[in-house]
């Protein structure tokens, strides 16, 4: 057999042909390699064998293209062969394969409805993986390779991103913006859903590795509307309590959360709500998720190190402003300047990161250095929320608790019923995910929905706050009827809505510990 007969044909658009369906190769013989012969690579690979420079090589020696079935574990040898390879063939241009590549990564993500995409680099092979509905699933099969990844990264950076910290190097850190028209799902008046190109916006931030780095990209304006309070999965209570809020003349809102947990969208509907009511909005975003039709300011990558925040809302100060939004709340002078707005006569509102809505004034007092007096200061802080989105139960193929038995292992049983112990309401509708999923699902969960607590702040919990007595507060909301987010979460496990086992991945002590026996099972003699 001649060595040219599994001698694998590369350019920058076979390979990436070959790394993404790893099913199919071109073979310097004419024949296209493949395990599978309903894979959509052969038609791929037969297109680009008519290039002129690969179908002249290909006529000089006589050679047609027919397809041959082999080995999946042969054409998977054959594709780690290729990976540091150079191409047979000059590139046309410096991004030929990878324009393609980046609109494909991207809109693949969309069409699974990701939120995050993930370009990990390790020194012999590119991952990408998406977030869809908080969970982290493979876009594509591992590459084998590192240069692969390392130039889409750098044709992202390079050719694609906007106000980026400079050209792209796999050792240094990036940030940037990119805009680009892909194709989204939209639904129309009746609620059928239909594809539409439209502009999507992402957020684009490179970090260096020990071998390697990772790009994360995040999708911004998935949403072309922003969500009701209603189909975010709050309550008719949330909704009243924070449009009260809105109906102050000043004070201070905090919405706290992990990343990724809707602070931001929170934040976009009360500001729709409050638009062209007589009242002055302006807004300092890192960057803008939501066109709202109000007075918008986005901070540049550039002008980050400099804290343009701060300096933008110092210039607001002379703009008559009634409302206004900063993005984050991330150190001392951003926590100054929102109770700075909030003491001047104006509606406030910002996020912060941290794990509960009573953690707020902790974070704040410890962490920012602002003093308990500030922070308690009569009318300053009105409104604390605290939110995180959990997966929600397919209402295809969710399953009651009776058939969930089979799928649930001893220990599982066995918190089930713990967490049955502590509810006090009927719970005839609890159900559970089926792992095995269904055409309509990812594995039995389809979306996400709030969970939500709120803190109405009164002179009482001011007293806590100045005496930094975090557990007496605690207990002292309880007593008044404070809805946790464990609560939230318990509520919507009784109607059915979300996963007992999902859920307390998401809020701790949802199912009841004894550390007692925790400790005492951590070994046998």
């Amino acid at each position: 057999m001649d060595s040219s007969d599994h001698n694998v044909i590369v350019t920058e658009q076979l390979k990436s042909i070959y790394f993404k369906s790893q099913n199919a190769v071109l073979l310097e013989s004419g024949v296209i390699l493949t395990s599978d012969y309903e894979s959509p690579a052969i038609r791929q690979i037969e297109s680009i064998s008519t290039q002129k420079e690969i179908q002249d090589s290909l006529e000089e020696q006589g050679i047609r293209i027919r397809i041959q079935r082999a080995p999946a574990k042969e054409i998977l040898r054959l594709i780690e062969q290729i990976s540091d390879k150079k191409n047979d063939f000059a590139a046309t241009t410096v991004g030929e394969g990878f324009s393609e590549n980046a609109h494909d990564t991207l809109q693949q993500a969309i069409k699974k409805r990701a939120s995050d995409i993930h370009i990990e680099l390790f020194p012999n092979e590119t991952r990408i993986e998406v977030r869809v509905d908080g969970l982290m699933m493979p876009l594509q099969k591992p590459i084998p390779e590192f240069e692969y990844g390392n130039r889409l990264i750098g044709y992202l950076f390079n050719e694609l991103a906007i106000n980026t910290d400079g050209d792209f190097y796999v050792n240094k850190p990036n940030n940037g913006k990119i805009h680009i028209s892909l194709d989204t799902p939209m639904k129309d008046e009746s609620g059928n859903e239909t594809w539409v190109k439209r502009d999507t916006q992402w957020r684009i931030s490179y970090i260096p590795a020990n071998g390697g780095g990772q790009c994360t990209l995040r999708w911004t304006n998935a949403e072309v509307e922003v969500r009701t309070f209603e189909q975010m999965g709050w309550e008719k209570g949330h909704e009243e309590l924070i449009e009260s809020f809105n109906r102050s003349s000043a004070g201070v809102c905090l919405v706290a959360g992990q990343v990724g947990s809707g602070k931001s969208t929170t934040i976009a509907r009360c500001l729709e709500n409050l638009k062209r009511q007589g009242r002055s909005i302006n807004t300092i975003e890192d960057p803008v998720e939501y066109n709202l039709g109000i007075i918008q300011t986005s901070i540049n990558q550039s002008e980050k190190q400099d804290n343009a925040l701060f300096e933008y809302a110092r210039l607001l100060l002379r703009h008559d402003v009634d409302i206004e939004m900063h993005g984050e709340v991330r150190d001392h002078n951003d926590a100054l300047m929102a109770c700075r707005k909030g003491e001047t006569g104006q509606l406030m509102f910002s996020t912060i990161h941290t794990s509960s809505a009573l953690g707020i004034a902790h974070t704040l007092h410890e962490q920012m250095g602002i003093p308990t007096a500030l922070i308690a200061a009569p009318n300053l802080m009105k409104l604390w929320v605290y939110q995180t989105l959990v997966r929600t139960l397919c209402p295809h193929c969710s399953l009651d608790a009776n058939a969930a038995q089979a799928h649930l292992t001893e220990k599982q049983k066995q918190q089930f019923s713990d967490w049955l112990s502590t509810q006090t309401q009927p719970v005839t509708d609890v159900r559970f995910k089926n792992p095995l999923g269904c055409s309509e699902c990812n594995g039995g969960e389809h979306g996400r929905t709030a969970l939500v607590e709120m803190i109405a702040l009164d002179d009482e919990d001011r007293a806590f706050i100045i005496k930094k007595d975090w557990l007496g507060w605690q207990t002292a909301l309880k007593e008044k009827g404070f809805k946790s987010i464990a609560d939230h979460a318990n509520l919507k496990i009784r109607r059915g809505l979300i996963d007992l086992f999902t859920a307390s991945e998401k809020v701790d002590g949802l199912i009841p510990v004894n550390t007692r026996t925790l400790y005492k099972n951590l070994w046998k003699e």
